[in-house]
């Protein structure tokens, strides 16, 4: 019996030690190190100031070691996220949707504005003093006006006016202006409050971040045409990180200045695109985005002169079948 109960012992002494090699194994998996890429919408300055606080609850809630890369370029944190050199980020709809779409990461959180809504809205701006005091103004003198674009990457600086202004209208912008400069948001603002240029887009967000810090330039704008509402900027990680990982990751961000993580003060919160905080999000909110994408691409194969017209009908079904995926796999995200 004592020999039965010896062996006993030991069986259990040699489970639990393999037990716990496990859990040491397990944690030896999750990583020490990550980076996060963060888009700038004024100055990567400006922007890495504006999150630090952020970044530094950050790192110490997951206890690693957090490294940042802010970017103007959205496609330079977009192609950190798909090399691995970044593994969480946040991204414009436009890109993000680029992201989800290569199979590498997902959206696991939106950004939730401080009155609670999920999303905001492109805009044209122009001077307060200037002639132009609507959008139409704008369409009886073609050639007339400049304009300031926002990049490519820019959901709301170029892709939603590209459709919900220009394209609704049955007007192409380089048709419309005399001429037109590619910007971005804070660009844009110090072009029109400057008198450089006519007209240029640019986002709520914005403008209410100016109407915070500055309210005597805010007074100088005109708002001659708003959008309808643009779900709310996501974050996204990379699928292959591990598990645990993932879900401290969304547990920080969706905890973030709520009672259960007080370490996100409100202020910091405002002072990033006036936010009160993040939510829970899936791939399905860039549905609307995918739409919006899919008309730029064939609006841009339809009036693209260089093509034959059997070229344009087999860039038609290529377009036409990546979306159909896309689609079908963004509203299989929603249900999930």
């Amino acid at each position: 019996m004592k020999r039965l109960l010896k062996t006993v012992l030991v069986l259990c002494s040699m489970i639990m030690s393999c037990l716990t090699s496990c859990a040491f194994a397990k944690d030896d998996d999750a990583p020490r190190k990550i980076t996060i890429g963060l888009i700038a919408t004024t100055t990567a300055e400006d922007t890495q100031k504006r999150w630090q606080p952020v970044i530094d609850d950050f790192a110490r809630y997951t206890k690693m070691e957090v490294r940042t890369v802010v970017s103007a370029n959205y496609n330079e944190i977009l192609a950190g996220l798909k090399s691995n050199t970044i593994q969480v980020a946040w991204l414009s709809s436009k890109i993000a949707l680029e992201a989800v779409e290569d199979g590498q990461s997902t959206v696991f959180a939106q950004m939730v504005k401080k009155d609670g809504s999920r999303g905001y809205n492109s805009v044209l701006i122009t001077l307060f003093a200037s002639p132009i005091k609507s959008f139409e103004d704008i369409l009886a003198n073609k050639g007339v006006y400049s304009f300031y674009d926002g990049d490519k990457s820019s959901t709301s600086g170029y892709l939603v006016p590209a459709y919900y202004a220009f394209a609704k209208n049955k007007v192409e912008p380089e048709r419309l202006f005399k001429n037109i400069t590619v910007g971005n948001h804070k660009k844009n603002l110090q072009a029109v409050i400057a008198g450089q240029v006519d007209v240029a887009t640019n986002n709520t967000e914005e403008l209410d971040r100016l109407k915070k810090e500055s309210p005597a330039q805010l007074s100088k704008l005109r708002v001659i045409w708003t959008s309808p509402l643009i779900p709310n900027d996501p974050l996204l990680y990379r699928k292959d990180l591990p598990a645990a990982t993932k879900t401290r990751i969304e547990d920080f961000f969706v905890t973030y200045g709520k009672p259960k993580n007080p370490a996100g003060q409100p202020d910091v919160l405002q002072n990033i695109l006036d936010l009160s905080g993040f939510q829970h999000s899936t791939d399905a909110q860039l549905k609307p985005i995918a739409d919006l994408t899919m008309f730029g691409l064939l609006r841009n194969n339809m009036y693209d002169s260089k093509l034959s017209t059997v070229q344009k009908q087999k860039a038609f079904e290529d377009i036409t079948a990546r979306f159909g995926k896309l689609s079908m796999a963004l509203e299989m995200a929603r249900i999930r």
